[in-house]
């Protein structure tokens, strides 16, 4: 059998032998896409977005797009029966770049992460990255599945080490994009993965990240949209007094920055009902633990999916119970029609972190679990 490259090759080469000039060819072999349909996507301004979705033949395919000048992001799906096992886990999309060069995916059809990519310098350097990425893609692949068995119950206990092993695979594959973009600032590739990221980033960090690549594709869709994410995070960048809020907690309590000046703290924006924020509790704990007796404290902010405020509390209160969590809690809800803290934050993602200054400055913020930012900086707060 012939191997990957060779087929790639000697595919690529009769294409290009055709001349043709004002249009790529993107063929693939995946092994199990039978004659299933492949959807090719590709993200441009305003009517310049494009779909297409061709015909699968015993495992392969092949779809005829436009050139371009400057690379364009697109994405492959393939389109399942709607019955089977292929619908138990979603199946990610395999993402690529379009630009001047025919194109050839090599690979497995249920398992997208892990194909092989030809077209180009950019699509190079990206699938070189995916490919770094691709055990620990199918560690939380079996993670994942584990979550969502439905003939098997998880104890409270079981669903939190699940979900923090998986932060831990995030964490993983975050480490390995943030090295990818400070080592290419000039690649497409940088610019597509800091416009998907912003969350395993502190927020100062991520708008250094973008302020240090090159300007080559600044320009395009995907810069625009960091751009964009920019400007919201520059709003609680570090140095930036913190946005006022004042709301009673649950012990009946005032809590406003006021209240908590002189106190280094951090606001933790949460909810019961996500997973990813329940899972950060045991190391939040440990901050707290370490730290308390120094002034330290944590000011959980609650944003429920409860129909009315009883259901709120009920949701609220039962997961504060059951996580053990011993800090400052204060509903969104309750209260809400004053003021909603999530959006004077501009929150969009949970759990977001904003750590605090003793001085009433923000410190640093982070989304997800994928960042350490704060951690070192309470380090280097307290000295250990």
């Amino acid at each position: 059998m012939k191997s990957f490259l060779a087929v790639a090759g000697l595919m690529l080469g009769s294409l290009i032998a055709k001349g043709q000039t004002d249009s790529i060819f993107i063929k693939g072999n995946l092994k199990g896409l039978g004659n299933n349909k492949v959807s090719i996507s590709w993200t441009g301004e305003g009517s310049k977005n494009g779909y297409i979705v061709v015909q699968g033949n015993a495992d392969q395919f092949s779809a005829r797009v436009a050139a371009r000048k400057t690379p364009v992001a697109a994405r492959l799906n393939i389109s399942w029966p709607r019955e089977g096992q292929h619908n138990q886990i979603p199946i990610a999309p395999f993402n690529f770049f379009l630009l001047d060069q025919d194109i050839f995916m090599g690979g497995d059809a249920r398992f997208l992460q892990g194909v092989k990519l030809q077209g180009g310098k950019q699509n190079k350097l990206y699938n070189d990255l995916q490919q770094s990425m691709v055990a620990t893609e199918v560690k939380q692949k079996r993670l994942m599945g584990r979550l969502l068995e439905k003939d098997k119950k998880l104890t409270a206990a079981d669903s939190l080490k699940l979900h923090e092993e998986l932060m831990a695979t995030y964490r993983e594959n975050s480490a390995k994009e943030k090295a990818f973009i400070k080592a290419h600032p000039d690649a497409f590739a940088s610019v597509f993965i800091l416009s998907r990221t912003a969350n395993g980033y502190g927020a100062d960090e991520y708008i250094a990240a973008w302020n240090a690549l090159a300007p080559d594709y600044k320009n395009t869709v995907q810069g625009k949209d960091i751009e964009q994410t920019v400007q919201r995070l520059s709003l609680t960048k570090a140095g930036t007094p913190v946005l006022a809020f004042d709301r009673v907690d649950k012990d009946g309590n005032r809590v406003s920055r006021e209240t908590l000046k002189g106190k280094a703290y951090i606001l933790d924006f949460w909810g019961s009902w996500c997973g990813p924020c329940r899972a950060s509790h045991p190391h939040l704990k440990e901050l707290y633990k370490k730290y308390k007796s120094k002034g330290f404290e944590i000011v959980a902010i609650a944003h429920e999916r409860g129909k009315t405020l009883e259901d709120s509390k009920k949701s609220w209160l039962k997961a504060i119970e059951e996580d053990d969590i011993r800090w400052v809690h204060i509903l969104n809800q309750d209260g809400i029609e004053q003021q909603n803290i999530v959006k004077t934050f501009n929150v969009n993602a949970f759990p977001t972190k904003i750590l605090v200054g003793a001085d009433g400055k923000i410190i640093t913020r982070t989304t997800s679990g994928a960042s350490d930012a704060i951690d070192k900086a309470l380090e280097k707060i307290y000295g250990f």
